[in-house]
């Protein structure tokens, strides 16, 4: 669709520069689409191999608590057990321009129980927790960045479409029309200059 301009030189100039700087918008947001892309397969890979891992520990720490649930009723479990304590340190990962979050355990204390009235599997349990936990808050980091990259990828995407599609186009086919007038304007000048050198000559 033409654009509403004034079919001027001044104008042609101004689209001519225009669309200099929507091609190259629409080549650096191309480039940007694609790079998000990789990193998105890329993040989707490490995600899907994490997944795997965490299935696995889960099923030792569900295996390990359950011989221990088997062993004590929960009453004594919790009388066993008292609380511990889980401080996480909060951080940001700059991906493109988004911010995603991420956590570090900064502290990770389970109180003093009885060693002689738990299971031995109760230990195990505990330490295979405490390394599925880092597992765990990996995981909800990664599938943050997939998405806040997939939001990404659908903005970007549009804006290449708009871009390539409409706005890009759209100046052409004014600077087309813009030129024809132009040319027609010229050739009608170098008519109406032609008949006047003719009129001059005849008097």
């Amino acid at each position: 669709m033409r654009l509403s301009v004034n079919p001027n030189r001044m104008e042609l100039l101004r689209l001519r520069k225009r669309l200099v700087l929507a091609e190259r918008g629409h080549k650096l947001l191309k480039d940007k689409l694609e790079e998000i892309m990789r990193r998105f397969l890329e993040i989707m890979r490490r995600l899907h191999d994490l997944q795997g891992d965490v299935s696995r520990k889960f099923d030792k720490v569900f295996l390990s608590f359950a011989l221990v649930r088997c062993r004590n009723s929960l009453e004594e479990l919790e009388e066993l057990l008292p609380d511990g304590k889980l401080v996480l340190d909060p951080t940001e990962e700059r991906v493109f321009n988004l911010s995603i979050p991420k956590f570090a355990i900064k502290e990770w204390t389970v109180s003093d129980y009885d060693l002689l009235n738990t299971e031995s599997e109760l230990d195990i349990g505990l330490k295979k927790m405490k390394e599925l936990f880092n597992d765990l808050m990996e995981m909800a980091r990664l599938w943050k960045a997939v998405e806040l990259l997939s939001s990404e990828i659908e903005v970007t995407r549009r804006r290449v479409n708009a871009l390539e599609h409409n706005l890009i186009p759209n100046i052409k086919e004014t600077i087309r029309y813009i030129s024809s007038r132009l040319e027609e304007m010229e050739r009608s000048y170098q008519v109406q200059l032609m008949r006047v050198k003719e009129i001059i000559r005849g008097h």
